[in-house]
Parts: structure tokens; C-alpha cells; sequence
């Protein structure tokens, strides 16, 4: 787990670690990502306190790098045969990786994926309007499996987080798993590189995951008076690369789907990043936004889609209009249709 600015959440998570079910030997990486709180002074507590304490081991990066690289660091300096990612403002079940664990051994699997329950500060279920976070119980054995389940429909029916999800070591070793630099949503452009590789994988309905819903995440521009340009900025540069992706999926019978909602996704960014534009400092200009929507394909591969054609050249068309018509379009259909 990367460890950063967390000091009011990670006795409560790293106790959720410690306190697990499974009987079987592993190891607790913490990243320390140098912060300005006593998060780490309460890890060592512990690590001195609780019977499985010394099972906890301390990395210290260099300097402040964020939390892409304090992942990798947990990926190149883990040592056992299976990984399991997990953010230190959440907390897991206590049969947690003892399901996953049982799960993976039974079928062979290169990841499992557990549920995931959003919950408020005080462990309260709160509906965030993701229901694919609860899963059904499903296992794949078969080349593009997880992402053809992943990809079904506009809908989205598996969700795009790397953490509780129990990943095979030599998997990640194999298929050069990192994580991308990103100041937030690095674990979304994780998922959508590593799920087109994934063959053997197991979904579980029990929820192993505790996902706290952060009022003051950076995520939540609705609590803050202004917001960084360069936030909104980098918020389009992670989305531009999940839509983008489908470039490199074009063989696959899933590729129309998987591109159209990559463009869904981004134009739901712009349409939030519109709606609080006012709030934006220096100001949003239009071209930042035509850039954003720009389609990742020409329009000749978009004439040959046979499922979703009219909704990608409508995207399509929208990109190509002078900058300022193009935003103007937008805020418009996404105040109509109530995104903003």
C-alpha cells in the first residue's frame, strides 16, 4: 500500500490487514511517499505492538513521488507469489485474502477479483451509482474472457480499479505490469492495460473491499471553491489514454464497444470539467476542450462500425468543429441530458 496523508484512516486498514483469517505466511509492503502526517509513526506502533506485526515492512522512497510510483515500488520489492494492491484510506474484510487466496489456488487463476463496497467515513454503505462493483460469481479460462465480459455493452459491468484484486506474481513479472505516471487514476490506466491480458481470472460476489468515499479527494470538485487548470488538465490526459488504448485492440471482437466507451468516459470528464468551468483557474479554454473529445480513430474506421457508428461519428463530428462551437455543443447536450 502506498502511505501518504493518511493518518486519520490507516490504523483502521492496516488492522484489517493484520487481523486476516488467512493462516498461510505474507507480507505487508508500506510505501512510505514521505507525507506531512504521522502515518508512519502509527504503522511502526503497530508493527511493534501486534503478534503479526513484524510481518509489516516499511519502504521509504527517495522523495515525494506520488502514488503510481509507490505501487511500483510494491511490485518490483514484493516477494510472495501473490500481490494484492490496496489504498490506505480503505480497509478489507477480515476473510479477505483467504477468499481470494482459495479462489486463485482452486482455479488456477492469474487474478481474482473481489466485490467492492463504497462506505463513508464511519463504515456506512453509501450508493455511488456503480453497481458493477458488485459482482457475480463468473471464472474465465480463455483468451480475452475477462475483457469480452468487461466490454458487453455501453454499460459498465466490471469495474476498472486494480486494487482488491489478488494478482499472480509471475503474471506481473511476464506481462511488465506498472503503473503509468498519473496524479490520480493511475489504477484505471493499470486496469485497462492489464485486463486484455488476463485469460485465467475469477470473479467473487463477497465483498473484500471497503472503498471510503473521501469528501476532499481530488476527484470531488464539488467541495472546493476553485479548482486547478492543471488538475482539469491532467484529469483529460488519463482519459485521453483510456480512450486512446482501443488503438491497439482493433483485432478484437470487443474493439467497437471497448472504443465508445472510451469516448463516453471522456465526454462525461469534459461535461464535469463544464459544468464547474467557472470555478476553473487560469480559465478552461475551448481548444482544451476539442482536444479532449478528439476521436482516437479516422473517420474512414469509423464509417465500418456496425454497432455503434451514429454515437462515435456523432463524437466524431463534434471534434472536428471550431473550438468554441465544439464546447458550446457540448455543455449543451450534456445539460440537456442532465450531465451538467
Amino acid at each position: 500500500m502506498p502511505v501518504y496523508g493518511v493518518e486519520k484512516y490507516i490504523r483502521k486498514c492496516m488492522l484489517s490487514v493484520l487481523n486476516q483469517t488467512f493462516k498461510e505466511e505474507f507480507e505487508i509492503l508500506a510505501v512510505d511517499d514521505l507525507g506531512p502526517d504521522k502515518s508512519v509513526e502509527i504503522i511502526k506502533e503497530l508493527q511493534a505492538s501486534h503478534p503479526r506485526g513484524n510481518r509489516i515492512r516499511i519502504i521509504s522512497q527517495p522523495q515525494n513521488m506520488g502514488c503510481w510510483a509507490a505501487r511500483n515500488r510494491v511490485l518490483e520489492e514484493a516477494q510472495g507469489e501473490y500481490v494484492f494492491l490496496l489504498d490506505s484510506d480503505d480497509y478489507i474484510s477480515e476473510d479477505c485474502i483467504e477468499k481470494l487466496y482459495s479462489e486463485a489456488i482452486n482455479h488456477n487463476a492469474e487474478a481474482v477479483y473481489g466485490s467492492v463496497l463504497p462506505v463513508d467515513d464511519q463504515g456506512n454503505p453509501k450508493d455511488i451509482g456503480q453497481d458493477y462493483l458488485n459482482q457475480p460469481y463468473k471464472v474465465f479460462h480463455e483468451k480475452d474472457g475477462l475483457a469480452r465480459f468487461a466490454n458487453q455493452g455501453l454499460h459498465p459491468t466490471f469495474r476498472d480499479y486494480i486494487w482488491n484484486t489478488l494478482i499472480r506474481h509471475d503474471f506481473i513479472d511476464k506481462n511488465n505490469i506498472r503503473f503509468k505516471k498519473a496524479k490520480f487514476c493511475d489504477d484505471m490506466i493499470c486496469s485497462a492495460d492489464m485486463t486484455p491480458l488476463v485469460n485465467d481470472a475469477v470473479l467473487i460476489p463477497d465483498y473484500t473491499y471497503y472503498y471510503v468515499i473521501r469528501e476532499n479527494s481530488l476527484s470531488n470538485y464539488q467541495y472546493r471553491k476553485t479548482i486547478k487548470l492543471e488538475e482539469i488538465k491532467e484529469s483529460f490526459r488519463v482519459y485521453s489514454y483510456l480512450k486512446n488504448k482501443c488503438q491497439e485492440l482493433t483485432d478484437k471482437d470487443y474493439f467497437e464497444t471497448r472504443c465508445t466507451r472510451g469516448m463516453i468516459l471522456m465526454f462525461y470528464a469534459v461535461c464535469g470539467a463544464l459544468k464547474n468551468r467557472k470555478r476553473v483557474q487560469p480559465k478552461l479554454s475551448s481548444s482544451i476542450i476539442k482536444e479532449a473529445i478528439r476521436h482516437p480513430l479516422p473517420l474512414n474506421k469509423i464509417l465500418q462500425f456496425k454497432k455503434y457508428r451514429l454515437i462515435n461519428l456523432g463524437f466524431y463530428l463534434i471534434s472536428v468543429l471550431p473550438a468554441s462551437l465544439s464546447a458550446s455543443v457540448l455543455f449543451f447536450i450534456g445539460k440537456k441530458k442532465h450531465y451538467i
